[in-house]
């Protein structure tokens, strides 16, 4: 899937124009650190709230608000007016664009977020790219495996491509997408799915549960 068919929502002038310039989602997110490559020092143009944690080369945009506890490593880019809940953490190397809620207890490490992009509480995001108004729902995985990440046997940087969602793409409730997985454009993962692969633009994927009744086996 080309980069132009999963990206095409109107973001800042600068940043479609440099989106638009790669021919594959690979080529993409090997570019991810030229956005902050010039980043040397804090940029604070925001809110951080007593404390948060602010360490390193990190840009805060205009309006945006770091609430109490949230920890940000840089460097690390936050564009204006995003929300950053308390207790999430935003690691080294990461880019999060204008208008995004980043919820409570969030993790995103070495991964590019569009803007207009809502992030459920307690999301796990790890070497991944999501598109314009993606949403990630709570306790969601993407990127990692989620037996391997609750035994603590995930590292937490890696130079393999997590996932990558489209442009209005939808991750529902803990659902876990595994690394390498590509979500077409406005294309819904539903609650509690495992998903892996490649999902074409303006599909609906959902976990399908069936009862089974069974005889009892005769009681003395």
């Amino acid at each position: 899937m080309k980069v132009s068919d999963l990206f095409s929502a109107g973001m800042e002038r600068d940043l479609t124009d440099w989106v638009g310039k790669f021919a594959s989602v690979g080529d993409l997110f090997s570019a991810v650190p030229q956005l902050y490559a010039n980043l040397r020092v804090q940029n604070i143009q925001g809110i951080v709230e007593d404390g948060a944690v602010i360490v390193g080369a990190v840009h805060i945009g205009i309006g945006s608000v770091v609430h109490a506890q949230a920890i940000i490593r840089g460097p690390a880019i936050v564009g204006n007016n995003t929300v950053i809940d308390s207790h999430a953490e935003i690691r080294a190397g990461s880019f999060i664009g204008s208008n995004c809620a980043i919820g409570h207890s969030c993790s995103i490490i070495e991964s590019m977020v569009m803007g207009n992009v809502n992030i459920g509480s307690g999301a796990f995001i790890r070497n991944s790219v999501l598109g314009f108004g993606s949403v990630v729902g709570p306790g969601a995985a993407l990127g990692a495996e989620e037996v391997e990440r609750s035994l603590g046997l995930v590292s937490e940087t890696s130079s393999k491509i997590g996932v990558v969602l489209g442009d209005y793409a939808v991750v529902g409730a803990n659902s876990n997408v595994k690394p390498g997985t590509i979500v077409g454009s406005r294309t819904i993962l539903g609650e509690g799915v495992l998903a892996g692969g490649i999902y074409e633009p303006n599909q609906t994927v959902t976990l399908r549960q069936a009862l089974e009744t069974t005889p009892r086996s005769s009681v003395s």
